[in-house]
């Protein structure tokens, strides 16, 4: 029997739709692991709930409203969709007020230089995609971007154009020579600045080095220019760690040396950019069993009062000791999986480094004691093999279920490390209720955690099992995560076993996750059920969008 879908009145409202794409770059309740990019995400049609709400005096200024509360949050995964968002507030014709709002917004409001040349490329793209397309650089624009440069002093200004040139497909010089600033009448600080964006730092220097004001930031400039050309290695390292420069100011050439690496974890790298450029490091040569280099990263990623502080997410964790271990395995797309093939085509990498590997691991377990709790009660089910007999002798679990034991490792001990109540079962071949719980203690390692996991199931698993089985014992939870290969229709009846938890348990907020690891694609495209959301893959963000919406917050 099919799903059968239910839209209630809160999911067809134009705020949970808004907010709902600002968690997961769609309007519907399905949420697509990987680069949204490559996906379409960013296009118009994607968020037609900005345009209702402006059409509407009582909920114009809403969406202005829920993108600062989430910018100064963090809660959303990927902040794309706030960028965008904003971009589509400043672009529709319904609200003359929500535009006026959304160019303050970024001109009072959003302080990142990557953020704020993210909203130019987006606000540029949703001009060449109206009926009669526009070059979109009106007053209301220039008058934004002017404001933004204008709100930095001369030194941070200094800071923003050294450290982020371009971004996004976009340069400052491009920017400034579109948006026309008025700067005869600032101060010779940031007038001097806006000349090196324009004209290089010969020219500035020619213009203000008498003007005592701007010394100070011509120097600034000048310093970090003379690193972007320094080619010494040993002599880039003292000054990364003279300044405290970031890896964005080190030049391509400089990449490849050790010394810089050694300087950039001695100083201006934190634990998550540390565990995520591991991968880099390694296809680089770097990381050979005698090198200094090797050392520092050990240190690193084993000191575990920095895990606890940085409070690194699993996911990041697991992502980076996979690649490192075999990168041709994780679960991304083909045409990446591709690139990076012909990228390394003529390079010879070393082996993995096995204490490397093993730090990791032990990092891993030590990052699920940062989950955060929410108070709720969490049944997790896994399908942990496949169900098709035939195949199953052939063929080894990983290729037919990529990443679904990882998958559930993951959520399970960060919710059983975080959780008073959590209970985690597998799908059975047993008639009925089609599933039995697996013993996790919450101080499992992941390695153990997976090896108790492997449980075999001959049946493919029906998603509302779970909440039957919940409700003929009558637990109690709030959240039920369903954690299989694949979607079948026909073996979904989770809309009636919701209803039926529901009523029987008298729970009326309860809410399922269907993470459906082994699949890009579901049935459930553009489809609402009833408290439900579906995933589709895995990458770094999914466990934090399942604990978002479990704690209702889209």
């Amino acid at each position: 029997m099919a799903v059968e879908v239910g839209v209630s009145v809160d999911d067809d409202n134009p705020k949970t739709r808004f907010v709902r794409y600002l968690y997961i770059g769609k309007e519907y309740p399905v949420y697509y692991s990987g680069t949204w990019s490559s996906q379409n995400h960013f296009t118009v049609d994607k968020v037609t709930s900005v345009v209702e709400l402006a059409a509407d005096k009582d909920t114009e200024l809403f969406p202005i409203t829920k993108i600062k509360q989430l910018l100064e949050s963090g809660l959303v995964p990927k902040s794309e969709t706030l960028m965008f968002a904003l971009a589509v507030c400043a672009r529709q014709e319904k609200s003359e007020k929500l535009r006026q709002a959304a160019y303050n917004f970024i001109a009072e409001e959003c302080k990142s230089p990557e953020q704020f040349m993210l909203f130019i490329e987006y606000a540029s793209q949703l001009s060449k995609q109206l009926s009669i397309p526009k070059h979109g650089y009106g007053h209301g624009w220039r008058n934004a971007i002017n404001k933004w440069y204008l709100s930095h002093d001369a030194k941070s200004l200094a800071e923003c154009v050294t450290k982020y040139k371009s971004r996004h497909g976009w340069k400052h010089k491009d920017i400034i020579k579109l948006s026309h600033p008025v700067t005869k009448v600032l101060g010779s600080d940031i007038q001097a600045v806006f000349k090196y964006i324009m004209f290089g730092l010969e020219k500035a220097k020619s213009e203000f080095a008498n003007e005592p004001k701007a010394t100070e930031v011509l120097h600034l400039i000048e310093r970090i220019d003379n690193f972007r050309q320094c080619e010494d290695p040993v002599q880039a390292a003292g000054l990364i760690r003279t300044y405290n420069y970031k890896l964005e100011h080190v030049q391509a050439s400089l990449i490849k040396s050790s010394e810089v690496w050694e300087a950039l974890i001695d100083g201006s790298m934190d634990l998550p950019n540390i565990v995520k450029n591991i991968q880099r490091i390694h296809n680089l040569g770097l990381l050979t069993p005698t090198s200094q280099l090797t050392e520092k990263v050990l240190s690193a990623i084993t000191n575990k009062d920095q895990i606890l502080k940085s409070k690194i997410r699993p996911a990041v964790i697991l992502m980076a000791v996979k690649t490192y271990e075999d990168p041709d395995k994780i679960p991304v797309f083909t045409k990446r999986k591709l690139g990076r093939k012909n990228k390394l085509r003529n390079r010879q990498l070393p082996n993995p480094d096995k204490r490397i590997i093993d730090a990791l691991y032990s990092a891993l377990n030590i990052s699920f004691s940062t989950i955060e709790p929410t108070g709720l009660r969490f049944l997790i089910t896994v399908s942990t093999e496949s169900w098709k007999k035939k195949q199953i002798t052939q063929v080894s679990v990983d290729t037919f279920k990529p990443w679904v034991l990882e998958a559930a490792c993951i959520i399970a001990l960060g919710l059983l490390r975080s959780e008073d109540k959590v209970t985690v079962s597998a799908f059975t071949a047993t008639e009925g209720l089609n599933a039995r719980p697996v013993h996790l203690d919450k101080n499992s390692t992941y390695q153990e955690a997976y090896e108790k996991m492997r449980v075999r199931s001959n049946v493919p698993p029906n998603l509302g099992k779970p909440i039957l089985w919940a409700a003929h014992h009558r637990r109690k939870y709030d959240v039920f995560i369903n954690v299989v290969d694949k979607m079948r229709e026909k073996y979904d009846f989770t809309s009636r076993a919701m209803d039926l938890y529901k009523k029987k348990m008298n729970l009326p907020n309860t809410r399922l996750v269907n993470w459906v690891v082994g699949t890009t694609s579901t049935y459930m495209e553009g489809k609402y059920v009833n408290d439900v959301l579906t995933v589709c893959g895995f990458d770094i963000d999914v466990p934090k969008v399942i604990e978002a919406f479990a704690k209702r917050q889209f």
